[in-house]
């Protein structure tokens, strides 16, 4: 018959059984007094059965190639999500800053006007020509009637198109021939709805046509 030892519960495995026969005697009775398995079969057994769960543990304690893999990959995942969420809403808030930078200038260039001869004079570019940088007009809009023009958030100028093209202004005189103005602002969240100042962008160089987008924001004057 087959002598089974009990082993402790903390050391079973998981995945394996194992045989103990080799520790075992053939069936028939036993002799006492008599072994028919001898101290040194029973020590070399026990170092067997150790050393297999040692190396069961061992494996347990690391993690596979695919395990590994799926965990990079669900990692890789979220980061993705994470970037483009977090991409989208500083988009959104570059946009917004734009809006309020625009709003600004616009309140400028009233001010400028309203020391025109007969307050109907915008400012012209300097030097003349069809669009400029809204910090390069004249009379310049910068400390006189707004403590700093702003610049895009992302880098680069506004841009400020006064109507009719290459008109003039005359400082000395407050005398000009800009009756009127675009202030246009590139947009970088593409999925931002027309509409409220926000236009496709045109074909026009001088309206925005260069901006990196597909939208833009424009303001015009009153």
């Amino acid at each position: 018959m087959f002598i089974l030892k009990l082993m402790p519960f903390h050391k079973a495995l998981r995945s394996e059984i194992v045989d103990h026969s080799k520790k075992s005697i053939s069936a028939g009775p036993q002799v006492r007094g008599s072994s028919d398995i001898s101290d040194s079969a029973k020590l070399k057994a026990d170092m067997n059965y150790e050393l297999r769960t040692k190396n069961w543990r061992q494996r347990r304690l690391g993690f596979t190639l695919i395990e590994l893999l799926v965990v990079i990959s669900i990692i890789a995942i979220l980061v993705t999500v994470i970037v483009a969420s977090f991409g989208g809403t500083q988009k959104k808030a570059r946009d917004a800053r734009r809006r309020e930078d625009l709003d600004a200038i616009k309140k400028a260039l009233e001010l400028a006007k309203s020391d025109s001869i007969g307050s109907a004079w915008y400012a012209a570019c300097n030097p003349v020509g069809a669009s400029c940088a809204p910090s390069s007009t004249t009379p310049t809009l910068a400390t006189a009637y707004i403590r700093a023009v702003p610049a895009d958030p992302s880098g680069g100028n506004y841009i400020y198109v006064p109507l009719p093209a290459s008109c003039t202004y005359t400082v000395a005189t407050n005398i000009g021939t800009c009756s009127s103005y675009d202030a246009i602002a590139c947009i970088e969240n593409d999925g931002t709805p027309t509409g409220d100042g926000v236009e496709t962008k045109p074909v026009v160089p001088a309206l925005g046509s260069a901006c990196a987008g597909t939208k833009i924001y424009r303001i015009q004057s009153p």
